[in-house]
């Protein structure tokens, strides 16, 4: 691993921030995919920051700085990789870079019961309050699946742990609307730009009933979803195809 701390190069773990802000999980994060020394889509990784900063009221450092210390990190970088930008609300802020691990082929997903709020003051925002995602993989992981979805209190699809939802039914592609609670994805925000993915409200059920599901993030981009809880479902020609456009449309515009 690869560090930057403030601005500079650090070789230990042991020299993070040791801070009420990192100990509380008060503060925001950006998980993104890196190509060789380049940022996948950056701009739009700091532009959600930004509006999350805002609503959280946490004064982030100087962009610029972030950019020139990503840019330090990423030196003589070959291949994929995992960059992991942390803001804390105390003012530190620190960069990590690890090779990405390779993606399971296909996922399993099961309905996590608790609902989600879509009021509450953390929703829709990359908090490092991150515990209710890490029970919901615990939970799944226990029941022998990957990860748990989450539905509202009005009974509506919102997203998986880790993961926003894209779903196929027919030749039409959605994925859940803003307001039912999920993040605002960039790999999301991008299909739903380039390949007018519609946004929906659909019920757990109506989920189950489609023809094909998948989970969209910056790190995996577009993955398969083999099962969710008895419900399997097969490998899909339309899902290959969007896979296959999405991944070289990104990467031949890696700053979209």
């Amino acid at each position: 691993m690869k560090l930057l701390i403030n601005g500079q190069i650090k070789s230990e773990v042991d020299k993070l921030p040791y801070s009420e802000a990192l100990i509380r999980g008060d503060g925001l994060f950006e998980s993104i995919l890196a190509l060789d020394d380049k940022p996948i889509a950056l701009e739009r990784h700091l532009s959600r920051l930004e509006n999350s900063a805002s609503k959280l009221q946490i004064v982030l450092p100087a962009i610029i700085d972030i950019k020139v210390g990503i840019t330090k990190l990423l030196q003589g970088e070959i291949g994929q990789a995992k960059l992991r930008l942390v803001v804390l609300s105390d003012g530190n802020w620190f960069v990590s870079l690890e090779p990405l691990s390779p993606a399971l082929t296909s996922i399993s997903l099961t309905k996590f019961e608790a609902p989600i709020f879509t009021k509450a003051g953390l929703v829709g925002n990359k908090s490092t309050s991150y515990g209710l995602s890490m029970l919901a993989i615990r939970t799944a992981k226990a029941l022998g699946f990957d990860d748990s979805i989450f539905v509202n209190e009005d009974g509506f699809v919102v997203e998986t742990g880790f993961s926003n939802l894209l779903i196929l039914k027919g030749s039409n592609w959605q994925t859940p609307a803003l307001k039912t609670g999920c993040l605002p994805g960039v790999i999301r925000e991008l299909l739903i730009k380039w390949f007018d993915i519609s946004e929906c409200e659909i019920t757990y059920n109506q989920l189950l009933a489609s023809d094909a599901l998948y989970v969209t993030s910056s790190l995996r981009l577009i993955q398969p979803v083999r099962r969710v809880d008895d419900k399997l479902f097969d490998e899909n020609l339309l899902g290959n195809e969007l896979i296959n456009r999405f991944k070289a449309k990104l990467f031949s515009n890696i700053n979209p």
